[in-house]
């Protein structure tokens, strides 16, 4: 994807920072990766300075590793971080979605279930980067229901190493079992059952973790700690 400077109104450093953590988290950039401050200033048309300081912030996320003598590389994803996502974003989304079962209206219901039937085409067609923006946009639209949608920006800080994670679920053998954990999330909303959407939240929530070493038995290059120098 082409960035532009021009369409963006944050600071350079921000910039930086954004570009290269939405390709890290889409694995444009791969998990083992070597990162060039040179090569990415000259891609985004910045000095080395803010793409330094974006390394910074990412290193200091988890999402990148700085090894002396060597660079700048894409983290492994490591599974304590994911699990340790997990558990966070459980704990909010469990409490949203119990409020959202309170307060939903026929509004968000009604986009919910628009949500839902947009997500089950995209499977259909065998489109994941579809899928993935529609699951995002369904717990979003969660969030506005329960009339927390400010905590919705939280929970995207608290998950940036389940999205890693996340992006190796979306095969055609998983989508059944994800959009029928989504479907019940929203029946349980319907039924205005606190306890119930709170259950199939935390269990769709749960499905990463339980097969997390299937999804990186696939792909082990991606949880394989870079070699650091001996001394």
């Amino acid at each position: 994807m082409a960035f532009n400077r021009r369409q963006s109104r944050e600071p350079i450093a921000g910039q930086a920072y954004t570009v290269i953590k939405r390709r890290i988290l889409d694995l444009t950039f791969e998990p083992g990766d070597l990162l060039s401050e040179t090569r990415l200033s000259t891609e985004f048309g910045f000095s080395r300075t803010p793409v330094r300081e974006a390394f910074k912030r990412l290193e200091s996320e988890g999402l990148v590793d700085v090894i002396p003598q060597q660079g700048t590389f894409v983290s492994p994803i490591r599974r304590e971080f994911v699990v340790d996502a997990q558990f966070a974003r459980s704990a909010l989304e469990c409490a949203v979605v119990r409020l959202a079962a309170v307060k939903r209206s026929e509004t968000s219901l009604l986009e919910l279930d628009a949500n839902l039937k947009r997500q089950e085409l995209a499977a259909s067609n065998s489109d994941f980067e579809e899928l993935y923006r529609l699951d995002e946009e369904m717990h979003q639209l969660i969030a506005i229901a329960s009339g927390r949608p400010a905590v919705w920006d939280i929970i995207a800080d608290i998950k940036v190493h389940m999205d890693r994670a996340r992006k190796l679920t979306l095969q055609p053998r998983h989508t059944p079992t994800l959009i029928a954990q989504h479907r019940a999330i929203i029946e349980a909303v319907r039924a205005s059952d606190p306890d119930e959407a709170a259950k199939a939240m935390d269990l769709h929530l749960e499905f990463l973790v339980a097969h997390f070493d299937e999804f990186i038995a696939a792909r082990p290059k991606y949880a394989m700690e870079i070699q650091r120098p001996i001394g």
